[in-house]
């Protein structure tokens, strides 16, 4: 595992990714040998990187090289025009507070007014719900904003020292631009394996890349990319919830797929089974199939690394259930009667909910371990195959990093 560190690269951009769709204002960069990942940038910034790539003009950039070796654009010092200045290490930390400073105080506020609403009449009851979601979405901006708070303390001496090295008077020597180096040519590809059922596999460039993003009534967002692989139509499907993977696709990137070997959408578009982008590296995994399919012959339907988050979240919408029952019956009047047996029932609720959680838990245990002893059902065989198909190692044992969708 590589040492987080500070450094300088100089030179041109030699290639300049966009990731569809571009509101993500998320950029990938390639100064001779090194990759760079540019996230959440403005537009003034994009338009200026555009720039610098598009006339060759060579910049000293300031990247910071994360735990798993991936640089992240810090600063950009070209030899001519505008500097891109770093984020401020303190800036950030005055608006996380701020913001953690204005949620709690909302969230406190509503859950103070639905104190004092009670449960006295039908519209009271309606007033303070509304009040706990009220406190409930502004809790969750606090607790948002305490995050990136955590992670820009955790990361504090990498951003110092970004910062330290940032220099707009020293500017790059303008020379004359080097040829980008030429990515190794590789021939289409499109064949199938030998399973039942076949799962194709393609290699090619992306064309035609659009992003579409969808909503389930009560359910979370996902997107939809669309794109043609020599000459064939693809359809791929990402959940894009909160803290859910994003791909970084770009426009005629060079990928890697396996996909469904007959189309399943009356639009004549494939579901893709899994993609590797051979621009970054990166492999994308898919549990969400365009047009939906019957059978088991599919992947697993929750990723390996989607199922301690989803187990996590399950957990707390339980608890919050609970903490909202049991806050019913606290706020109830004490004549009632029902405010003696509070106790009794909070553990009753605990325990239900409890075992609630183990109904999602222990399946997936069991399936793992069955797995682990070499007796897989017919998706984990299926997905095993996709793995193999595009050099990933074993679901159990992957060989780099996979990114469930």
């Amino acid at each position: 595992m590589a040492q987080p560190s500070a450094r300088v690269l100089e030179g041109t951009f030699d290639q300049l990714r966009l990731a569809v769709p571009l509101v993500r204002r998320d950029a990938f960069l390639r100064i001779g040998a090194e990759s760079v990942i540019a996230a959440g940038l403005e537009a003034p910034q994009i338009n200026q990187l555009h720039r610098l790539h598009q006339q060759g003009i060579s910049a000293r950039v300031g990247v910071m090289d994360g735990e798993e070796g991936l640089a992240v654009f810090s600063w950009a010092v070209p030899a001519r025009g505008e500097p891109i200045p770093p984020r401020c290490y303190q800036t950030l930390k005055r608006r996380g507070w701020r913001e953690v400073a204005v949620g709690g105080a909302v969230g406190a506020a509503f859950v103070w007014l639905a104190w004092l609403l009670g449960i006295g009449s039908l519209t009271r009851v309606f007033l303070m719900v509304f009040s706990l979601v009220a406190a409930l979405v502004a809790l969750v901006v606090a607790g948002s904003a305490l995050h990136g708070l955590w992670h820009n303390r955790r990361h504090r001496p990498l951003i110092l020292a970004s910062e330290a090295l940032y220099d707009p008077k020293q500017r790059p020597a303008a020379g004359t631009p080097a040829p980008p180096p030429q990515p190794p040519r590789q021939e289409p590809l499109s064949a199938q394996d030998e399973g039942e059922p076949p799962i194709g596999h393609v290699r090619g460039h992306l064309a035609g890349l659009t992003h579409e993003m969808r909503q389930v009534h009560k359910g979370p967002n996902y997107g939809i990319y669309r794109y043609a692989v020599n000459g064939v139509d693809y359809a791929m499907i990402a959940q894009e919830a909160f803290g859910d993977a994003l791909p970084f696709l770009a426009e005629d990137d060079r990928v890697e797929l396996a996909v469904r070997a007959a189309p399943v959408h009356p639009d004549g578009r494939r579901a893709v089974y899994a993609l590797r982008n051979l621009e970054d590296g990166r492999c994308y995994m898919c549990h969400r199939y365009y047009g939906g399919e019957q059978g088991r012959d599919t992947p697993i339907r929750v990723g390996m690394s989607q199922r301690a988050r989803m187990l996590k979240l399950i957990g707390g919408l339980l608890l919050t259930a609970w903490l909202f029952v049991v806050g019913l019956q606290f706020f109830a009047e004490p004549g009632d009667g029902s405010f003696q047996d509070l106790p009794e029932l909070a553990v009753f609720l605990l325990a239900l909910f409890f075992i609630v959680w183990l109904g999602f838990a222990l399946p997936l245990l069991w399936l793992d371990t069955r797995w682990r002893m070499g007796r897989p059902t017919r998706r984990q065989r299926f997905t095993q195959r996709i793995y193999a198909m595009l050099d990933l190692g074993t679901p159990l044992a992957p060989s780099q990093r996979i990114e469930d969708l």
